[in-house]
């Protein structure tokens, strides 16, 4: 599922994903809100912008959510490569599968 403003929905539709146009973080944190409780996501997207602006007690939620796994999505032009992009990606694998990954000849470091 995702959760995405009107003018990027029709992409994601015509991918047949069950998609949620909301215009704002609030109207983002009220539909996320109600597919946690709902409980039937395996996996809900949202802007990486929403994310960043949802209160603490909704952060802290779907970063620590086991079932559905909340992915952020940058927004803006895609980027390739980048650290973040590459961070981002390996962060959503470990959530998906339990396992940590690295990127070529990358390493973890554990902080």
């Amino acid at each position: 599922m995702v959760i995405t403003s009107p003018d990027l929905a029709p992409g994601f539709q015509l991918a047949g994903v069950e998609t949620f146009a909301v215009d704002g973080v609030g109207e983002a944190a009220a539909a996320l809100r109600r597919l946690l409780a709902e409980g039937e996501a395996g996996l809900i997207v949202i802007r990486r912008a929403w994310v960043d602006r949802l209160d603490p007690q909704l952060q802290h939620l779907i970063e620590t959510s086991y079932q559905p796994v909340v992915m952020a999505i940058p927004d803006g032009r895609p980027t390739t490569g980048t650290a973040a992009t590459r961070r981002d990606l390996a962060d959503f694998i470990r959530r998906t599968i339990g396992f940590q990954i690295t990127f070529g000849a990358e390493q973890q470091h554990v902080e």
